[in-house]
């Protein structure tokens, strides 16, 4: 394949490249591995690529957001949602001028869009001036906005913006086959669709043996370490892992329970463990650097993921696999994109009787266990690589038609 101009768009607001959330990892690894490939990429981000010029861009937008904090007591939830919406549509407008200017300067070969809620600019200026364009798809954002915000006057805009997109696109990206299947099926897309879940960087901040011994002395001297990272939201079922574990180390009690980050159910979570656990048997370290995070997981002898979305490729899977550390993970089917039960790991319903059973089975078979995360960990680096992926989009039989 020729060496590609490729403008990388993301019409998000906020959603920037340097922060240390799941969204910013995603855009920043997948522009690196394009580059790595011997692409050359514009990042046209609308949430920002520069701390600082983040952090300006951040306060810029609470002040004009705390303008009109007053309205919300005074707005039904419908009204105030569609208000929030038209400000999203101005800034499509504002984002299609800065992708305009970007296209006119760089001349691209692609325009690889990541797909957001209202904003449709991306594949309307890659239509006008004839150039491929690829959206990915990384959530229903549709369907997520009304579960995270609630009614909404014009959330049928948001309904009719996705299908222009999905008719308008030369190429789709979904990040689970789940998700591939509703694009289909509800929104009745006819393009190509890709499935290309999450993957990992391999060269991430890994600890050295010293290291991960001396941290895994600090937290559980002499126990075994079920452990959990991310963020602490309710989707990701820790509630589910604590009460499993509470009855886990009724019979091991050898067994220490680590649980890394912080979220917005933090504090009903330590609850729960203060009333179901001796105040020794588990930590919270809340939120901790990113480059410290392979450090943690590394000290882990069970790695738990206990549910996730229907349709996300959780991260949490590559970040302990790269480890090889047996993995626990929910059966789902972007989970059984990348992972086979009882061979990368053991797939279980978010239920806390499935993942005690699952633990026991874990503990009491440490060769079976080790074996299980080798087995994932090498697959990861065959296939599950941020290189890899962005190879696979770019060379699809639609980027060999288009370009």
């Amino acid at each position: 394949m020729k060496k590609l101009r490729i403008i990388y768009y993301s019409p998000h607001p906020t959603h920037d490249i340097v922060s240390e959330v799941g969204y910013s990892t995603h855009q920043r690894e997948s522009i690196a591995a394009f580059r790595r490939l011997g692409h050359e990429v514009l990042p046209v981000v609308l949430g920002g690529t520069e701390p600082t010029a983040v952090k300006t861009h951040i306060d810029g937008l609470s002040q004009k957001a705390g303008g009109l904090s007053g309205l919300k007591k005074w707005l039904p939830l419908w009204l105030w949602n569609a208000l929030k919406d038209l400000r999203l549509m101005q800034h499509d407008r504002r984002a299609r001028k800065e992708l305009e200017t970007a296209i006119i300067a760089f001349k691209p070969d692609l325009i690889y869009e990541r797909g957001e809620y209202l904003q449709d600019g991306g594949v309307l200026m890659a239509n006008q001036y004839r150039v491929p364009h690829f959206l990915e798809v990384n959530s229903p954002v549709v369907e997520e906005m009304a579960a995270f915000e609630g009614p909404d006057a014009l959330r049928f805009l948001g309904h009719w913006k996705e299908r222009s997109k999905l008719r308008k696109t030369d190429k789709v990206i979904a990040v689970s086959s789940a998700l591939k299947s509703f694009l289909t099926d509800y929104y009745g897309c006819k393009k190509p669709i890709l499935v290309a879940p999450n993957a990992i960087n391999p060269e991430r901040n890994i600890p050295t043996d010293s290291e991960t011994g001396d941290l895994k002395k600090h937290v559980a001297a002499n126990g075994k370490i079920i452990g959990f990272v991310g963020s602490l939201f309710p989707y990701h079922g820790v509630d589910l892992l604590i009460e499993a574990f509470a009855l886990l180390s009724k019979e091991m009690p050898d067994v220490h329970l680590l649980i890394v980050g912080d979220g917005s159910i933090r504090a009903a979570l330590e609850q729960q463990a203060h009333q179901l656990l001796p105040r020794e048997a588990y930590t919270f370290t809340g939120k901790v650097p990113h480059a410290k995070v392979m450090g943690y997981i590394a000290t882990f002898d069970v790695a738990v993921l206990a549910s996730s979305h229907w349709y996300g490729s959780p991260i949490k899977v590559f970040e302990y696999g790269l480890m090889g550390i047996p993995i626990i993970a929910p059966d789902n089917i972007p989970v059984r994109d990348v992972m086979e039960n009882g061979k990368d790991g053991l797939l279980v319903q978010p239920t806390a009787s499935s993942l005690l059973e699952a633990l026991r089975t874990m503990l009491q078979n440490p060769e079976g266990s080790k074996t299980m995360g080798k087995q994932f960990k090498e697959k990861i680096l065959r296939d599950h690589t941020w290189e890899v992926q962005s190879a696979a989009i770019l060379e699809s039989a639609t980027a060999e038609r288009f370009l």
